[in-house]
């Protein structure tokens, strides 16, 4: 992981939670665990950036995880997302298995991968 990187990774995860609908004061809410997070320098001819990519998993109310994650498909590669001397130039979400553990909790895993580039 790059050290230079850790405000744009914050950010991402900021707009990731912000979209999901999650609030981390609210316990009714689903809660977003990351599980690794990941950066690596990228360069094409004009632009220098980076790809990162995180590991997550939504954790709660079956319906409301499933409400998360339609949220965050249907609306993160949309969202502005604003980053200090850096533009989001792609960001997608892949969701993963669901965990359908017990009657009322479940998860669901999911992956965002986004490519940054200087501004």
């Amino acid at each position: 992981m790059r050290p230079a990187g850790n405000h744009v990774q914050a950010a991402i995860l900021r707009a990731v939670a912000a979209q999901a609908g999650l609030d981390p004061t609210d316990r009714e809410k689903p809660i977003l665990i990351v599980e690794d997070v990941r950066s690596v320098d990228w360069a094409s001819a004009t632009f220098v950036g980076a790809r990162h990519e995180f590991d997550m998993r939504i954790i709660g109310d079956h319906a409301a995880v499933a409400r998360a994650a339609d949220w965050l498909v249907a609306g993160l590669a949309d969202r502005d997302i604003p980053i200090s001397g850096q533009i989001v130039a792609e960001i997608a979400v892949v969701l993963g298995n669901e965990d359908k553990r017990n009657l009322n909790m479940g998860g669901m895993s999911l992956s965002v991968n986004a490519l940054t580039i200087v501004d």
